[in-house]
């Protein structure tokens, strides 16, 4: 099939709260989402701030029983799939989902989510009730809740999804393998909705070291300041972790159509290879990164003059910062100094595994206001970083129909996506 893939629906929660609004709102006031790290104890790891997201009840949107028997990346997902479905108009009276009256409706629809760790804050709760009071204190939920593939159980039974399902553990590349899958399972015809999407919850003792031992998270952060993740900067020393979560709704255009609902945006490109070169580095010379965008413009019939603008995986890890550099130089040849690479996660910190997914709604969102979001923290670009990356401020421009979405994960896993406005 040949069938276009697009976006009907939208669902995110990010270190500022809530929604789309709050997350557009706040970026183009220039707001950091960073702060230091408080709810659990930090010193046994160097990166002591993140984008944390505090005063949140989850027992505003979920029933406090489930609540209870999920951990906190679950209780993301299941909230911004909520809000997804009911901007997609798929809930019957905000509730259940249209294809909760017909079986065989629910086996047509499929869920693809991007996820690292699971669920840790869990985990180590009950495993501390093990050791402090033995068995009989942990929950019976433990089995159930803290594995990666957790949510997309706890998704599946909140939604009666029947359909294909499927949970991805990349590192930071994770939400892009999902939201790729999700649009192959469409133009297929293996599914005819697709709820695509990631979700991640770092902060908890261990979730923090694992990520630490990488060594690719930052020591400055150590410091507490919430300007640390600094993407292409001169002082670029690592990453800075985030919670939160993004579900798109993606669809068939012609089913899109034909139910009547509003399309956001088209999914046209995608692709992802790997360097073979390190367990934790990427390839330096970027060549096999530039593969991955050469690729998606290529399924995307487009020309790499016709991109207006990049969204940059953007770790802040020197190495990839450099051979990100280089692979869109390779992609893009002389037109990469006039394409601008913007990092908008440098304001709240890296979601892992849904990195790419909250990447894509704020390409969304840029593409519908016309506005590049900045880089911040971007004082100096280092060595060997000399792209446009929309340092510091919000750009205003006239034309953003088409946007590159890039990511990355450890070992050299990647992906690039891309994006256009529907006409």
């Amino acid at each position: 099939m040949n069938a276009r893939i697009v976006i009907t629906g939208i669902g995110v929660i990010s270190p500022y709260g809530v929604g789309p609004d709050i997350l557009w709102e706040k970026l183009m006031a220039g707001e950091s989402g960073l702060k230091a790290l408080t709810t659990f104890d930090t010193s046994h790891i160097q990166c002591r701030v993140g984008g944390q997201l505090t005063d949140f009840q989850p027992t505003t949107y979920l029933n406090p029983r489930t609540v209870r028997k999920i951990d906190r990346f679950s209780v993301f997902a299941l909230i911004a799939i909520q809000h997804a479905l009911q901007d997609a108009g798929l809930l019957i009276d905000g509730k259940k989902p249209l294809w909760s009256q017909q079986e065989q409706a629910a086996h047509r629809v499929g869920l693809c989510i991007g996820n690292n760790l699971g669920g840790w804050e869990f985990a180590e709760r009950e495993l501390r009730n093990l050791w402090q009071g033995g068995p009989r204190e942990v929950s019976p939920y433990m089995a159930t809740s803290w594995f990666p593939a957790a949510v997309q159980g706890n998704v599946s039974i909140q939604f009666g999804i029947k359909g294909i399902g499927r949970t991805f553990l990349s590192d930071r590349a994770s939400g892009a393998m999902a939201m790729i899958h999700a649009a192959d399972c469409l133009q297929r015809g293996r599914a005819d909705i697709m709820l695509a999407g990631g979700t991640e919850a770092p902060f908890s003792p261990y979730a923090a070291l694992c990520y630490e031992t990488s060594g690719l998270m930052s020591k400055q952060a150590v410091s507490g300041e919430p300007t640390v993740y600094r993407p292409f900067d001169a002082t670029h020393d690592g990453l800075v972790a985030a919670e939160g979560a993004t579900f798109f709704v993606l669809e068939r255009a012609e089913d899109a159509l034909r139910r009547g609902v509003p399309i956001l945006a088209e999914l046209t490109g995608w692709a992802s290879t790997s360097d073979g070169y390190d367990v934790v580095q990427p390839a330096p010379d970027g060549q096999r990164y530039a593969a991955a965008m050469q690729q998606a413009l290529a399924r995307a019939d487009r020309r790499s003059d016709e991109i207006d603008c990049i969204f940059a995986a953007g770790s802040a890890v020197p190495s990839e910062d450099i051979s990100e550099t280089k692979a869109i130089r390779l992609a893009f040849g002389d037109v990469a100094n006039r394409i601008p690479v913007s990092t908008p996660k440098s304001a709240f910190g890296n979601l892992f595994g849904a990195a790419t997914p909250v990447d894509m709604l704020i390409a969304l969102l840029a593409m519908q206001q016309h506005i590049i979001p900045a880089t911040l923290h971007l004082d100096e670009p280092a060595p060997g970083c000399d792209l446009d990356y929309v340092p510091q401020k919000p750009r205003p421009v006239e034309r953003l129909d088409t946007c590159l979405i890039n990511a990355r994960g450890l070992g050299g896993t990647n992906a690039s996506l891309v994006m256009q406005n529907w006409p």
